[in-house]
């Protein structure tokens, strides 16, 4: 006989009920997993504020002793990981208790990748622009910062504002000479529908960028340099949706007509 874990079990059809309290009832979860989370976050980021050596960067050989001893690594994982965790409390701590006086907290995702990619974005960004990507930003003009945020949504973002205006170089140095990889992306991405706008390929602007900055994100740029063409793509990509909107045809200038000349009589 299987045994059952009556902890985690998935409700029964009578607890289903649309009609019934099942939105409280996810609404209540919700709002426990938000509260345990950040408080969680809140911990490792004060930890990390006490037992760090600014100067040097390490945590205490206290702070590490008691890490290994009492298996904190079972739950945060190694000191890097556990460093993210700080990073996500500071800012669950900077959007309670520093901006707009915590009127924004609760539009924080719970994700602690998605919080440390804020952390990092917030770094590039005046108080105007950040409360701006609480309203938009994100995929088809919804908020960036929101509860069901994704890390890759935000780090896209965050890869864009990088390489805002910057232009391609062709080589930073001659230590960069030895060719890794070439990555090509589908001609779908600029599959527009005429008359309409919309984007009908099977890969988006989005999804070339969500890749770059999972990439980008993962190298050590002292041995990796990635040069990419977003820029130009993401002109073209614009531009092939323009062509392709209800608007297109009232934007295209009027032919002009042939004047014809009247053969003077002699």
């Amino acid at each position: 006989m299987t045994k059952t874990n009556r902890r985690y079990q998935l409700p029964t059809s009578s607890e289903l009920a649309l009609k019934g309290g099942l939105s409280a009832k996810l609404k209540g979860l919700w709002s426990s997993a938000q509260e345990n989370s950040f408080e969680l976050f809140l911990y490792a980021a004060a930890l990390r504020e006490r037992y760090l050596d600014k100067k040097t960067q390490e945590y205490s050989a206290e702070f590490k002793d008691w890490y290994t001893k009492q298996e904190i690594q079972h739950l945060f994982g190694k000191l890097p990981a556990f460093t993210k965790y700080a990073m996500a409390g500071n800012v669950v701590n900077f959007f309670a208790n520093e901006f707009r006086e915590g009127k924004y907290v609760n539009q924080l995702p719970l994700s602690r990748s998605a919080l440390y990619e804020i952390s990092l974005l917030k770094d590039q960004l005046s108080a105007a622009d950040l409360e701006k990507l609480l309203f938009s930003g994100g995929d088809d003009g919804q908020a960036l910062i929101c509860p069901s945020a994704s890390a890759s949504d935000i780090s896209a973002h965050r890869f864009r504002q990088q390489n805002k205006g910057s232009k391609p170089q062709k080589s930073k140095s001659k230590k960069f000479n030895i060719p890794l990889a070439t990555i090509y992306v589908s001609s779908d991405l600029y599959k527009f529908q005429k008359g309409t706008g919309e984007h009908v390929g099977a890969v988006k602007l989005q999804d070339a960028e969500k890749l770059l900055a999972a990439i980008v994100g993962k190298l050590n740029p002292d041995v990796f340099d990635v040069r990419d063409n977003l820029a130009k793509i993401s002109t073209t990509y614009k531009n092939k949706a323009d062509a392709a909107s209800p608007s297109a045809p009232l934007r295209k200038p009027k032919a002009k007509k042939a004047v014809k000349k009247k053969a003077k009589s002699s």
